[in-house]
């Protein structure tokens, strides 16, 4: 979030807490196309991860990244994304 203009990163932290209906993460299970989920490993367990994985979501933990797993480990971000780990 350093590189994040504090006005941007505000309105994307108000429209977070608001939330959206459905949910994102109930459209992220409804997709039909190929799906992936990348998580740091610093972050904790994925809650409801399980609940994903059912509904085909790919769920990756990124090792030693946090929540900004592209800064972290790009080399396994990059990876995931274009499936080639």
């Amino acid at each position: 979030m350093r590189l994040a203009d504090p006005r941007a990163l505000h309105r994307t932290a108000t429209g977070l807490v608001r939330g959206t209906t459905p949910t994102m993460r109930h459209l992220l299970e409804e997709l039909t196309v190929e799906r992936v989920y990348l998580q740091g490993e610093l972050s904790g367990e994925l809650a409801g991860r399980e609940e994903l994985e059912a509904a085909g979501v790919r769920v990756v933990t990124v090792p030693g990244a946090g929540h900004n797993v592209m800064f972290d480990n790009p080399d396994v971000f990059a990876a995931e994304i274009v499936g080639t780990v």
